[in-house]
């Protein structure tokens, strides 16, 4: 029965770990402590008696567990309580009759608030107690309201922080790497656009959940998909005993930029790249290809013994010796850190006997995510 009912009552909240909401619950005790006494403290000072205000746990709830929240950042709690206690006291100046001054003052610091960009709920109610109070004393918006403000925010900067909540949350802040292509930015202020109602939610934020909910989407049509699924078989590779000239040729007539070496069993012991032809000759653009080769010769001897052959004139003298590889068995979902963290284009496959079989470049990955998608 109450399953049925909950969904007239809009019980559709976020579900939180326990760890979370005891972070939350304890910063509003600690905030709201730490403002009272010091209020309290202020007030015997100046000689004020009124040195709370009831709105405040409302604010202290959007700053302790919704610190992410626009309504929620410095310039929203302190800004909106203390424009709506201004108008709420201009409001008293104005009207004689309370039942008028309230909604009047309610309705223009929302309006205001839209205004200034500082739309924060609890100020309403600061908009609304002081019509309701006849406070007309305009001293009142500086303290208790702003001064309250301010000894709150304070605290939930630190105590946020220190719980590995940033706070404030600049707008500025954009997705990190991975989480969002900037590409959606434009998508999102548009979706945002036709929504056309306020979300409690900051834009920087809202691009995040987007991105992780593309990754999800992806991990989810990738489970079951191995690097022997999309990996490219008609794999060209060269021999560590391959003579340079030819090396070079293969490079140059099919227009690669990297190709895996391999023992006479086939196992990868490393890759050649156009970079690496370059870092081991003496490089005068204007000299022929014999000439090149022979600075490649030279810069190759110095390291001989550190090689797996003595063959000066061969790949095995110039490849790269540090190469990753995946095998075949392997999630598509691996090659994910490899390609984006790791910075790699190119990936040779290997069985399970180490033989090369295969190599999976980023146009393979990408294009296997796309097909996945269309399923």
């Amino acid at each position: 029965m109450k399953k049925k009912l909950f969904p007239y009552f809009g019980q559709d909240q976020t579900n939180v770990s326990q760890q979370e909401r005891y972070r939350a619950a304890a910063g509003a005790f600690i905030g709201l402590l730490f403002t009272l006494l010091a209020g309290r403290y202020i007030g015997g000072l100046v000689g004020v008696s009124d040195w709370a205000m009831a709105s405040l746990g409302a604010s202290a709830l959007l700053v302790f567990v919704l610190p992410s929240s626009p309504m929620a950042q410095p310039w929203a709690v302190i800004g909106g309580n203390f424009l709506s206690a201004l108008i709420g006291i201009a409001c008293v100046n104005l009207f004689d009759y309370p039942v008028v001054t309230a909604p009047v003052a309610v309705g223009l610091s929302i309006l205001c608030m839209f205004v200034l960009r500082c739309l924060h709920p609890p100020a309403a109610a600061v908009a609304m107690i002081t019509a309701l109070n006849s406070i007309g004393d305009f001293s009142f918006a500086f303290f208790p309201v702003m001064t309250d403000a301010v000894l709150l925010v304070v605290v939930g900067v630190v105590y946020n922080n220190l719980t590995g909540k940033p706070y404030p949350n600049f707008w500025r802040t954009m997705p990190k790497a991975g989480e969002i292509d900037a590409s959606h930015s434009k998508e999102i202020d548009a979706v945002l656009s036709r929504y056309n109602q306020v979300i409690d939610i900051n834009r920087a934020d809202l691009a995040r959940l987007i991105g992780q909910v593309e990754m999800r989407a992806y991990e989810y049509k990738l489970k079951d998909m191995k690097c022997a699924q999309i990996m490219t078989t008609d794999v060209r590779f060269l021999d560590v005993n391959t003579p340079l000239n030819a090396a070079w040729k293969t490079l140059r007539d099919n227009h690669i930029k990297a190709l895996p070496v391999t023992d006479r069993n086939r196992r990868v012991v490393g890759i050649v790249t156009l970079e690496d032809f370059l870092q081991h000759a003496s490089i005068d653009f204007h000299k022929n290809f014999g000439q090149l080769v022979k600075g490649i010769v030279r810069s190759g001897l110095k390291g001989i013994g550190n090689t797996l052959t003595t063959q000066p004139d061969v790949v095995g003298q110039i490849m790269s010796k540090k190469v990753r590889v995946i095998s075949d068995s392997r999630n598509v979902l691996d090659l994910v850190d490899v390609f984006h963290s790791q910075g790699h284009h190119h990936l040779p496959v290997i069985d399970s006997h180490q033989a090369l079989v295969g190599i999976i470049t980023q146009s393979d990955f990408v294009a296997a995510i796309e097909r996945s998608l269309r399923k």
